[in-house]
């Protein structure tokens, strides 16, 4: 990493990601991320726990992020030693979406990296997923307690917002059902294509 900003005055931060098998994550979320942790903008004390259905090993999900970091990163392809500090901050649960144990492992990481960091951690839960899998990721997460503490959790919905203003707003009224809007952070691509092509 390099020293060009204070990591270690950052708090200590999970970022989960549903559909970490996916194309976002791999062309987008990881070189994101890695390019933060290369510049200095992430904390010392920092875990990347990817979560998607697809049957991979945590050794063979870092080679994935790695070949994606490798195309689209900013900075061009990994360094071997810049990668392997980097890749020791990963994680990677396969998991069905719909399954209450899920959400019940998740929040013993939770509580695990909150007594090994000796603080609360802030936990992003970021949703690369299907529009269809959101409201089951967010009443897992209400079940369990983790949209509870609304200093330490946020969410971030990644997809068209809704279809039209209707589904629109059932999806808004169904996250601030578990979520409090200040812990919600909405990504639109298309918001404004229109105007933009035009």
């Amino acid at each position: 990493m390099h020293p060009t900003n204070n990591a270690s005055s950052l708090s200590s931060t999970l970022f989960v990601i549903f559909g970490a098998g996916g194309d976002l994550t791999w062309r987008k979320l990881m070189p994101a991320l890695y390019n933060l942790w290369l510049d200095g903008w992430l904390p010392h004390d920092f875990v990347i726990t990817g979560i998607d259905r697809r049957q991979m090993s945590k050794e063979d999900f870092a080679q994935h992020i790695r070949d994606g970091i490798d195309q689209f990163s900013r900075q061009g392809k990994s360094d071997d030693k810049q990668w392997a500090d980097f890749a020791t901050h990963l994680d990677y649960v396969s998991a069905d979406f719909g399954a209450a144990a899920t959400f019940a492992d998740l929040a013993e990481r939770v509580a695990a990296l909150g007594k090994e960091w000796s603080q609360p951690p802030n936990v992003v839960y970021y949703l690369a997923i299907s529009p269809a899998l959101i409201q089951m990721v967010v009443e897992g997460l209400g079940k369990v307690g983790l949209a509870d503490d609304r200093d330490h959790a946020s969410i971030v919905v990644e997809k068209p917002f809704g279809r039209d203003l209707d589904s629109a707003r059932a999806l808004n009224a169904m996250l601030t059902q578990t979520f409090a809007e200040t812990q919600i952070y909405r990504i639109d691509h298309y918001l404004g294509k229109e105007t933009v092509q035009n």
